[in-house]
């Protein structure tokens, strides 16, 4: 399993931004501050700005806001806007009965580690994150 680069990239600008003492988050302060493309952040951003997580504004004064507070945003809420419902094997799929269902002896393990890592990225906030306070 691997974090894909546009996941890390939205948790690194969002943890920056909660950490951030500067009222008006550019996409260029970021992409300078934490080293991501900027034509690459923008979609990103847009993203977020499309699922609700972030607020943007033009102007002199514009940039990216946070729509609600970042301890209220999970790292969860982060992944599904990012990446979707998490899939970590196409037979999970809820849409598709495997042909193999009720004989998988796989089934239980994955399910397990998908609820699992569902279950600890809801328990993680972005201020968590930007601040260093989660359990390992």
């Amino acid at each position: 399993m691997q974090v894909s680069k546009t996941l890390d990239y939205a948790v690194r600008c969002l943890s920056y931004m909660a950490s951030s003492k500067n009222e008006n988050i550019t996409i260029k302060l970021v992409a300078e501050s934490q080293h991501i493309p900027s034509s690459y952040l923008a979609k990103i951003m847009r993203k977020l700005v499309e699922r609700g997580i972030l607020v943007s504004s033009s102007g002199p004064n514009g940039g990216y806001f946070f729509k609600k507070d970042p301890k209220e945003i999970s790292l969860k809420e982060v992944y599904d806007a990012i990446e979707g419902d998490m899939q970590l094997v196409d037979c999970m799929d809820g849409d598709q009965i495997c042909e193999l269902f009720k004989s998988c002896n796989q089934r239980s393990i994955w399910d397990h580690l998908q609820l699992n890592t569902l279950e600890f990225l809801s328990n993680i906030s972005v201020l968590d994150l930007a601040d260093g306070n989660f359990e390992n």
